[in-house]
């Protein structure tokens, strides 16, 4: 049955979003009375009945069922905007398919695009867990310098980066992966298409950031962060 998002719901009744509204109405043809299946981004299925079919479609809960994660651990991705934004929009989208549970956005001294489209972003993510049955909404995180994010990252259990530069010891994604236990979260931060440069690379490591590589191709910054969910959600899943 084809999916709803509404973050505008309980356990009784809710409501669509004008966008959504008009996909059920008047692309779909669904009616009053018609019955539609509505997620919430938060882990929740609900079975609906269609009350109001004007503008904003209204409905009545049914029934409630609660999809429990895969994994007790979170994946995530921390990466430096690309210059063409449907690069970034891809990525999004297979990595939601892929597992991933939240995003920030990260301004290095190479990076090529100083912005993000937040609003546009969370479309793509709730069309992502639609199309995928994906029951939880990403969190998406605005731009902020490379800085600021090292700062906000001292909480994070396992923090790791990725780079190019053969000076700083880095280790294979995949070996460090494979030594978590299952409900390890982990942090991992990929740079711009000209990689980070010395000075950030320093900070993190001062900051705990453990050095990785992902293999011995040069990676496009949105495959390597498609690659580096992937590999996490495999190695991490119980």
């Amino acid at each position: 049955m084809q999916l709803f998002f509404s973050d505008n719901i309980s356990s009784i009744e809710g409501r669509l979003t004008e966008d959504e509204s008009r996909h059920c109405l008047s692309v779909l043809r669904k009616k009053t009375g018609d019955t539609i299946q509505v997620i919430d981004g938060k882990g929740f299925i609900y079975d609906c009945l269609i009350s109001q079919d004007k503008k904003i479609c209204a409905f009545i809960v049914q029934q409630v069922h609660e999809i429990k994660p895969l994994r007790t651990s979170r994946i995530h991705l921390a990466i430096a905007p690309t210059k063409n934004a449907d690069r970034i929009e891809w990525l999004l989208e297979k990595a939601i398919e892929a597992g991933l549970d939240e995003i920030s956005f990260v301004h290095c001294v190479h990076s090529e695009k100083p912005r993000v489209n937040s609003e546009r972003l969370k479309k793509i993510a709730v069309s992502a867990i639609k199309q995928s049955g994906q029951p939880y909404l990403p969190v998406i995180n605005e731009l902020r310098s490379f800085k600021e994010f090292i700062a906000a990252q001292q909480s994070a259990s396992q923090k790791l980066i990725a780079h190019c530069n053969s000076e700083y010891l880095r280790t294979p994604l995949n070996n460090v992966l494979s030594g978590y236990s299952k409900d390890t979260s982990v942090t991992i931060l990929i740079g711009p298409e000209g990689d980070f440069s010395d000075k950030e690379i320093m900070l993190a490591n001062e900051s705990k950031f453990q050095g990785i590589s992902l293999g011995n191709s040069r990676l496009r910054t949105e495959t390597a962060g498609l690659y580096s969910v992937m590999l996490a959600n495999g190695i991490l899943l119980p």
